[in-house]
């Protein structure tokens, strides 16, 4: 059975997780009590990366996390910080989130992003992402899908 837990009723730092299908349980193990939740975390994420912040969207990054992009090999460590720093296509635009989806240090997320690309050409593309944080609320592992005709 997936644990599936709807937008704001993820675990909070210090207190129990609430879960389909799971009985409640104490995440203070992995959450610090001044450590934002797992939704915030995630939408920090987007916050960073659509104000063009590649400073503020790296730091969100373990020092060996990786990220798997259609398109690219998947991105460790420094890797990532170069890719957020200019190897990325993306000139400017915005995440526009339908939904967050959190079960205890893993979150999935999916929506539209809006914008346009480093070519000038304008894009709107669906996307899910999927998030596991370390115990610091870094972004230890994330992959990007993006809803495309592709096969």
């Amino acid at each position: 059975m997936r644990n599936e837990v709807a937008v704001g009723d993820e675990g909070r730092p210090g207190g129990p997780a609430r879960t389909k299908g799971r009985p409640d349980y104490d995440m203070s193990h992995c959450y610090g009590s001044a450590m934002a939740s797992v939704t915030e975390l995630v939408k920090r994420y987007y916050t960073t990366v659509d104000a063009g912040d590649a400073d503020a969207t790296s730091v969100l990054f373990a020092a060996d996390a990786s990220y798997d992009r259609p398109g690219y090999p998947t991105m460790v460590g420094r890797q990532i910080t170069d890719f957020y720093h200019g190897e990325r296509v993306i000139e400017s635009g915005a995440h526009s989130l339908q939904e967050i989806l959190v079960d205890g240090d893993r979150a999935s997320s999916r929506g539209v992003f809006s914008g346009r690309l480093k070519d000038g050409s304008e894009a709107s593309v669906g996307f899910a992402d999927f998030f596991l944080f370390d115990t610091e609320g870094l972004i230890a592992e994330r992959t990007t899908y993006f809803y495309q005709a592709a096969v």
